[in-house]
């Protein structure tokens, strides 16, 4: 079983129950499933293919779950990177992680924007248990941080 699986069995029989509050809405399970399809849709559209990375320089956010996700179902692999990072450490991890994109608040809403016209169905992607599924950087505190490889 891969991640992707795992959110599919979790997702689809709860799609009626609420799973998510933030800033005072409440998302069912159902609508958080729709949403992360449509990103997962978007980020295709953007080229992006099974194995690409994208880094994501976010604060908490409703849009952070939706990526994330969207991530795991296109097989995208997910490096978040820690907002209190500032240029030394995000150049490398930039340089290190080699992402066909970094995602930040300034590119988020335009990114959103292309998710309104997204299908809410799943991608059709193959994805085996041991496809790397995000990239954590360690903090780095006995030198430059490393990539730790979180497979699916």
């Amino acid at each position: 079983m891969n991640l992707r699986q795992w959110f599919n069995l979790t997702f689809q029989p709860r799609a009626k129950v609420e799973g998510l509050e933030w800033n005072g809405v409440t998302y069912t399970f159902g609508e958080i499933d729709a949403r992360s399809n449509r990103m997962a849709r978007a980020l295709e559209a953007r080229g992006f293919v099974k194995g690409d990375r994208v880094c994501v320089y976010l604060a908490n956010c409703i849009e952070m779950i939706d990526l994330y996700l969207a991530c795991i179902k296109l097989g995208v692999i997910f490096v978040p990177i820690n907002i209190l990072y500032r240029d030394r450490e995000m150049s490398h991890i930039l340089s290190d992680a080699e992402p066909r994109q970094l995602i930040t608040a300034a590119e988020l809403p335009a990114l959103m924007a292309e998710t309104a016209g997204q299908r809410p169905d799943l991608p059709e992607v193959e994805i085996d248990g041991e496809d790397t599924a995000a990239l954590v950087y360690t903090s780095g505190t006995t030198g430059v941080s490393k990539g730790a490889m979180i497979t699916h």
